[in-house]
Parts: structure tokens; C-alpha cells; sequence
């Protein structure tokens, strides 16, 4: 079995990272660099929007993750010439998604929460950010961008995935 997915550094993903004095002195900035690496933006445009839509402060995580991503997919926002579809079936109407699946164990059939190792196997091709718990990072065409243990953690819990779509 397959220990870990193929992994993008942040650097190499995100145009003008290294750059960027901004990223240098910013923490706890994930969801910054899975919206910039996603939607093709520099850190700088990712931050500013980040900030904006999600009133992000400075070093600080970002509140309410997805809420705001599943508002912003349920208005077809535009970023960059793309927007963000749910992935997923509706558990609260608008608020909450879930990726579970059914699976047949010995006869029964169970109901399962999808993984990051199940998710990349469902989704290879294509751009996805992807929520786990406290964390979010971005998938595409089947390698991870975000922190390098991200594509180690094939067990984690994907709480909600959005794909991004070019309009």
C-alpha cells in the first residue's frame, strides 16, 4: 500500500512565495496557501483576499473555514477566472457537507468517512482545496500542496472539499 501521496512544496506551487516578504513573517496561514496555490494567485492577492473575505487577522488561523468557503460556492464568487464548487452531500441545508460513502463489511453496509488517501484516489484529476480538522491545503491533479506531512497523513478526515472550477 501507498504510504503517502506526491507532495508540491509551497515554494514551487505558489508564484513569487519565496519572494514574499509577507509569507516570510505570516504564521498559521494555510488556508492562504491553499487558496493561492489553488486559484493561481500570488501570496500577496491570496493573503489580501483571505483577509477580506474571511476577516483573517495577522498570524492568526482563519474562523469559520467552512462556512464562508461554502458561502462563497453557493454565490459562484470569482477568483481569478474560477470559482469554488461543493463537493459532497448536504447534511444542514447550505452549512454542512459530508463525503461519506457506503461500504459493504462482511455482508453490511456501513457508512464511512472519506479519507485523504480515498479522496486523492476519487479525485485525481483536477483542483481541490481540501478541509481537515484545523487545517486545509489543496490537492491537484492528485498532488499535495501545503505542509509535506500532508501527504504523509492518508488517514485524515476530509471534513469538506470544495473543487475549483475555471468559469
Amino acid at each position: 500500500m501507498k504510504k503517502e501521496l506526491p507532495y508540491t512544496k509551497t515554494s514551487d506551487a505558489i508564484v513569487g512565495y519565496e519572494q514574499s516578504q509577507l509569507a516570510k513573517t505570516e504564521s498559521n496561514d494555510c488556508v492562504v496557501r491553499a487558496w493561492a496555490s489553488a486559484f493561481e494567485l500570488p501570496y500577496e492577492n491570496a493573503h489580501k483576499i483571505i483577509e477580506e473575505q474571511f476577516q483573517r487577522k495577522f498570524k492568526k488561523g482563519t474562523m469559520k473555514f467552512n462556512r464562508k468557503m461554502n458561502e462563497l460556492s453557493l454565490m459562484r464568487a470569482l477568483f481569478n477566472d474560477k470559482y469554488l464548487k461543493i463537493l459532497g452531500k448536504e447534511l444542514l441545508p447550505k452549512i454542512m457537507y459530508s463525503l461519506s460513502y457506503d461500504v459493504k463489511v462482511k455482508g453490511t453496509t456501513k457508512k464511512r468517512k472519506m479519507t485523504v488517501g480515498t479522496f486523492a484516489k476519487q479525485y485525481s484529476k483536477g483542483t481541490y482545496i481540501l478541509s481537515i480538522r484545523g487545517h486545509a491545503f489543496t490537492i491537484k491533479d492528485g498532488t499535495v500542496i501545503g505542509n509535506q506531512n500532508d501527504a504523509t497523513r492518508l488517514r485524515a478526515i476530509v471534513e469538506q472539499a470544495w473543487e475549483v472550477v475555471k468559469f
